[in-house]
């Protein structure tokens, strides 16, 4: 039992430390949440001062500093904590927000809340805490409210760390890793609330003047410049999972045809009917925002699926082609299986492979509505080189982002899609009675281009997207299409 109870409290504390590091904070509590946060800092400056009055000549001479406020739990092997903190820039007045999660590994017991200054000596020192940092350490901490708290302070690479106690008790001797990352939601570095460019959708979560929106990515190329003009911006980077099931009606001609072996030529007694394919398609797909307008990716898929069809074999063309006279009182024995016969042969052609395609996507919005255009072409590399070619597709959509709060963002749109499948499709069929075997190549395309479509996207949060589409309320193709994707 006291094991169990070591357990869930283990897992508690470090729940409580993850959840602070990835809960999305709804845009319109943002602006006090920064507040509160600087109210703790010029707190905390005051307390350390008070006790450590060097810690104003440092400052003072400071390229800028970190003050931050963490809760830390603490149980016999592990421990954890989760805190907030802010970066003020002393020479361009840049506040950056962080998220500090700490991971303890030794001997302790107890909770409380701490408070820190770190004292930036060289701006590569703060470009390494902005950017992002593990941080490896061996500490002791001894701490009962503010009584035990006297300024500790200990210094690195670049910087000097004073710690100061704010509540709680607690005794620990640990070794322990402390990350920084940048939070993207209080700080406003032009980081998009959802998947595509926007102006106006989250102005009301803008720091103003007093903090400058910088765009800390290598790309898209020209993001500063869109940023200056109040553009949000999706995270660069993106990996994706994709999933779409295809049911459509297909046109085929170039029909050639091969008799027991003999060389494939155009035989207008075979024709085909009835022809549709359906397809199940999983694909993984890597993408960058190139320009702040223009997403290019390339996907790796594999496929799977049948094109059932009919195949219809006119007997007494069939004769004319072989150069076969039935009419004299000795006729071949041929006449007697295909003169005034029509043969009906269904084939269900089965097909797998593996599709490779690249695309990209032009994007824009304002306002909360939104307008995408992707276009993909996609090679299809089918095993036993039965079947081969080119699928191009175009997909415009237009739609409107709803604010969830906490829950993120849910895009609903409608658009059209428009593809185009030029497939060559070889096989063979034989007749019931087994005396003919029929090679065949024939193109195979998708009967009607065009479809409408409607759908949604949900940014759970900036990283995480999910979205879901239907197709097929015009033309004779039916189709389900669903992706999850991140950024970062």
């Amino acid at each position: 039992m006291k094991i169990d109870n070591q357990v869930r409290t283990i897992i508690a504390g470090v729940t409580i430390a993850l959840l602070g590091a990835c809960t999305t904070i709804p845009v319109d509590q943002r602006a006090e949440i920064r507040d509160e946060v600087d109210q703790a800092a010029s707190d905390t400056i005051a307390r350390i001062v008070a006790e450590d009055p060097a810690a104003q000549d440092a400052l003072d001479q400071s390229v800028g500093y970190l003050v931050g406020r963490m809760s830390a739990t603490k149980v016999p092997i592990v421990g954890g904590g989760y805190g907030l903190a802010v970066v003020i820039d002393n020479e361009s007045s840049a506040r950056t927000y962080l998220d500090i999660t700490r991971f303890d590994l030794g001997a302790g017991l107890g909770a409380g809340r701490f408070s820190a200054l770190i004292i930036f000596e060289t701006r590569d020192a703060m470009n390494r805490f902005v950017g992002g940092t593990w941080q490896p350490a061996i500490g002791a901490d001894s701490a009962a409210g503010q009584h035990g708290g006297s300024v500790v302070t200990s210094s690195g690479d670049g910087y000097s760390l004073r710690v100061i106690s704010d509540s709680g008790a607690v005794l620990t001797a640990t070794a322990r890793v402390i990350t920084t990352s940048v939070n993207h939601d209080l700080t406003d570095t032009g980081v998009s609330e959802v998947s595509v460019p926007n102006i106006g959708f989250t102005s009301v979560d803008e720091q103003g003047e007093a903090a400058p929106r910088v765009w800390d990515h290598k790309l898209p190329f020209l993001a500063q410049n869109v940023i200056d003009k109040g553009y949000d911006l999706p995270l660069p980077y993106g990996i994706g999972l994709t999933y779409a099931h295809v049911d459509q009606e297909q046109l085929l001609d170039e029909l050639q045809v091969g008799i027991n072996g003999a060389d494939k030529e155009p035989f207008p007694f075979v024709s085909f009917d009835n022809a549709t394919s359906v397809s199940d398609t999983v694909s993984i797909k890597a993408d960058m925002w190139l320009f702040p307008f223009m997403n290019v990716y390339g996907m790796l898929g594999k496929v799977d699926g049948n094109a059932p069809l009919d195949v219809l074999i006119d007997g007494n063309g069939m004769l004319d082609q072989l150069d076969i006279d039935c009419s004299g009182p000795f006729p071949n024995p041929v006449c007697a299986i295909l003169e005034d016969q029509t043969f009906l042969l269904p084939v269900d052609a089965k097909f797998d492979g593996n599709t490779y395609g690249i695309g990209m996507v032009l994007a824009g919005g304002w306002n909360g509505w939104f307008v995408t255009v992707p276009f993909n072409v996609t090679y299809a590399d089918m095993d036993g080189k039965d079947t081969d070619g080119i699928v191009k597709t175009a997909t415009p959509r237009f739609g409107r982002v709803f604010n969830l709060g906490r829950k993120g963002n849910l895009a609903l749109f409608v658009g059209a899609n428009y593809l185009e499948s030029d497939l060559t499709v070889s096989g063979t069929v034989t007749t019931p009675n087994g005396l003919l075997e029929i090679d065949y190549t024939i193109d195979q395309s998708n009967k009607d281009p065009w479809n409408a479509l409607i759908g949604f996207n949900w940014d759970i949060n900036k990283r995480l997207s999910w979205s879901l589409e239907y197709n097929g309320f015009v033309g004779s193709r039916d189709a389900f299409i669903t992706s999850f994707g991140w950024s970062f």
